[in-house]
Parts: structure tokens; sequence; C-alpha cells
């Protein structure tokens, strides 16, 4: 019992001490509000408050998007899990297509990005 209670200690201090970068940034938009209420007092390490705020416009965009439109921003992230699963049935037939791999990472990142916003703008409490 106390092993697997370390263990999980050790685990949630890593990902504590996680620089966090863009990505983390744009997956975690009350992450990044903190961070910009924050600056330029508090520098957060892995961007600066300008690159943070270059994120934030970003995510800003994409809130308004789904606010003027729910149902054309839900079908943009439909169509880009298709396109990720189409790439997915691609890259079983060639595994070495390190071009495929890497769309699919993009493509990846871009869903959960989206997927974000949704959760921040869309869920109780959010």
């Amino acid at each position: 019992m106390n092993k697997y209670l370390m263990v999980i200690l050790v685990a949630l201090g890593l990902a504590s001490c996680t620089t966090k970068d863009e990505h983390y940034y744009q997956t975690h938009p009350k992450a990044l509000e903190k961070a910009l209420k924050a600056c330029p007092g508090q520098q957060p390490k892995g961007l600066s408050c300008q690159q943070m705020a270059k994120v934030a416009s970003q995510m800003n965009t994409l809130a308004y998007q789904l606010q003027g439109n729910p149902q054309g921003f839900g079908g943009k992230i439909l169509r880009l899990q298709e396109t990720i699963a189409k790439q997915q049935d691609e890259l079983k037939q060639d595994h070495t297509n390190t071009e495929l791999k890497e769309n699919i990472e993009r493509n990846k990142e871009k869903l959960e990005q989206l997927l974000a916003v949704v959760k921040w703008l869309e869920s109780p409490g959010g």
C-alpha cells in the first residue's frame, strides 16, 4: 500500500514540476487565464508573457467560434476526429510514414485544443 502511495506522490511531484509549454496552455485555458493574470510580476517558466498572450488570443478566437456557431464548431471537431481515424487506418498500412505520424500528432493536438475550449466554456462551472 505504501509503495503505491509513494509512486503516486512521485508522479504528482514530477507532473507539477513539468514546464508548461504552449500546448499545455492551449489545453488548459483556466491555467492560461491564471498565468496571464500573474504576468509580468510572476513570469511563468517555459513561455514569456507575450507568448502566453498570443496563445490566449488564439484561444479567444476559438471561444468566439464556439459561441457564435456551436453546431459548426462541433462539426469541426467531428471532421477532425474522422480525419484522425482515416490517417490512423492509413498508418496501419504504412508504418514507416513519418510525415503521416507527424500529421496525426498535430491533428490530435488540435483536437485536444478544441475539446479543451468546449470543456472550458460549456461545462457546468466552466
